[in-house]
């Protein structure tokens, strides 16, 4: 996409005081994307664009559609590559989740087949996008899912924005060996405390996984006791047979705001998507067509489906917008169609 080098100039520049020059360059010539070694220790931190895979980045339908956009997942192969024969740890970073139903399936497929073949070297993956706090299980088997072959963690994190519950952050507890996960504990803000607009925030401790969840799952006994795949994977088994749990978990992911009933389908489609890193298998039902409707009420499939919070194109918008025309809609219906015939031929 070379007409939107100047977005990859300013923004690596920017980025140059904290990452250095080296992947400042790699920003601005691939992407959007770098990788970076923390110094001092054994720990790669490597930055993917996800926007190469999402489905409201139109550009992406400019012309064909790119297998490999940028190159970028070449590009990480050979970052990941050159990790495992150093002998390495990775922390792999990005905006929007990869088995989001925001997700291309293309992309989704390729991107999780990488991350299965590197599941070694990489520690954790951590991703925003959806507002909400979630998480997203890989597995190398989907049609099998089991704790034996859960092999990775996307960690999804809740946003200082206050659109899906209250402002919050969270602090992760990590091995200084291996960077592993040991506990994740999240914070937030009481926007409601009648001194939150006068003093600022006060950033209380919510919940941590070790004491939420550890006691539900096969105990943790100790602090250093890392929180692997199949321990997630255990945690959707008891979250999927335990109503009390799983509402517990369901008020946490807006940090109780707005909390809807969840029970049912609503309990099944959710827990699909906790086990899904791939798009494909996230049980998000895809319409064929323009569709830009979206329910506010935060009651659609299991409360959004993992989807997207964050401001997306303005062309949306404008494009809902002429579709509540009935003749424009029917011109740009027809107009596709013409197309569609033309590209078949």
């Amino acid at each position: 996409m070379p007409h939107l080098q100047w977005v990859y100039d300013t923004l690596s520049s920017l980025w140059k005081t904290w990452i250095g020059s080296a992947a400042s360059t790699t920003a601005d010539t691939n992407p959007g994307a770098y990788s970076v070694l923390y110094p001092g220790g054994n720990l790669r931190i490597i930055s993917i664009n996800t926007n190469m895979y999402y489905k409201e980045n139109f550009w992406l339908y400019e012309a064909t559609m790119e297998t490999d956009p940028s190159g970028q997942l070449a590009w990480l192969v050979t970052e990941l590559q050159a990790a495992e024969d150093a002998g390495e740890r990775v922390y792999i970073i990005g905006h929007m989740p990869m088995g989001a139903g925001d997700a291309l399936y293309d992309g989704s497929n390729y991107f999780d087949q990488i991350v299965n073949r590197y599941e070694a070297t990489i520690a954790a993956l951590f991703f925003g996008h959806t507002h909400k706090d979630e998480f997203e299980i890989s597995y190398s088997d989907y049609t099998a899912q089991t704790y034996s072959n859960a092999v990775e963690l996307s960690y999804i994190a809740p946003a200082l924005t206050p659109t899906s519950g209250m402002p919050a952050f969270r602090v992760y507890s990590v091995d200084p060996e291996t960077f592993a996960i040991l506990d994740m504990t999240t914070y937030i803000a009481d926007m409601i405390n009648p001194t939150y607009q006068t003093a600022g925030p006060t950033w209380t401790k919510y919940y941590s996984v070790k004491e939420a969840y550890g006691p539900l799952v096969t105990p943790l006994t100790s602090a250093s006791a890392e929180l692997t795949p199949a321990f997630w994977h255990n945690l959707t088994e008891v979250l999927s047979s335990n109503q009390t749990a799983f509402d517990e978990y369901y008020a946490r992911k807006s940090r109780g705001y707005d909390v809807s009933s969840c029970t049912g389908t609503c309990v099944t489609d959710e827990i699909c998507q906790l086990r899904a890193a791939q798009s494909q298998y996230n049980c998000v039902t895809v319409k064929a067509g323009i569709n830009f409707k979206r329910d506010e009420s935060q009651t659609f499939v299991a409360d959004e489906v993992h989807r997207d919070s964050c401001q997306g194109s303005p062309a949306k918008s404008i494009l809902k917008a002429l579709l509540t025309k009935k003749d424009v809609k029917e011109e740009i219906e027809k107009r596709t169609s013409m197309l569609a015939k033309r590209k078949a031929n």
